[in-house]
């Protein structure tokens, strides 16, 4: 069975993007990204794939879950039309599953995760997209990773692993 695990970074209040980018400069959260996605499955909406200006993610296999049959895919892109063949992929490259956005993609994918990795940034910078806070109930918290601000980070964070329940 493949490991579906959701990763994002957020503010205080849940902000994830403005204006179809991400309005801060992290670098532990983008190190701790690159290092888990690596060698890995990454599935994403075609908002995320157009906020990457034609780049994929390298050393990954970049996936675009749309229903859009004729969305031209950049070259390193692979069109999906079904979380099901997200899967098949994953399943056939012996990989993990790895959720990269957008909030509509996440919101497929959660509650079929397995796995939620969530980097809370000590900010209350507005967005215009926003997840919805992690059940409690539902997950449970282990912080595996925090930092202050500094040069290569806007903000203080907090990396949380939230296993289900």
């Amino acid at each position: 069975m493949v490991k579906k695990v959701l990763i994002w970074a957020q503010t205080l209040d849940g902000t994830i993007a403005l204006n179809g980018q991400i309005p801060w400069h992290q670098h532990a959260d983008m190190r701790f990204f690159a290092q888990t996605t690596y060698g890995q499955v990454v599935v994403m909406g075609r908002h995320t794939m157009e906020s990457m200006h034609g780049q994929p993610l390298p050393g990954r296999t970049n996936l675009v879950l749309t229903h859009d049959t004729g969305l031209t895919m950049p070259a390193g892109f692979q069109r999906i039309l079904s979380m099901a063949a997200a899967e098949e992929i994953a399943q056939q490259k012996q990989s993990d599953l790895m959720i990269i956005g957008g909030k509509p993609i996440y919101e497929s994918y959660l509650p079929i995760a397995d796995q939620l990795l969530v980097t809370y940034l000590q900010s209350d910078l507005q967005g215009d997209v926003k997840m919805e806070p992690v059940n409690l109930g539902q997950w449970q918290r282990k912080v595996v990773q925090a930092g202050p601000a500094d040069v290569e980070n806007d903000y203080a964070y907090e990396i949380v692993d939230y296993r289900r329940n």
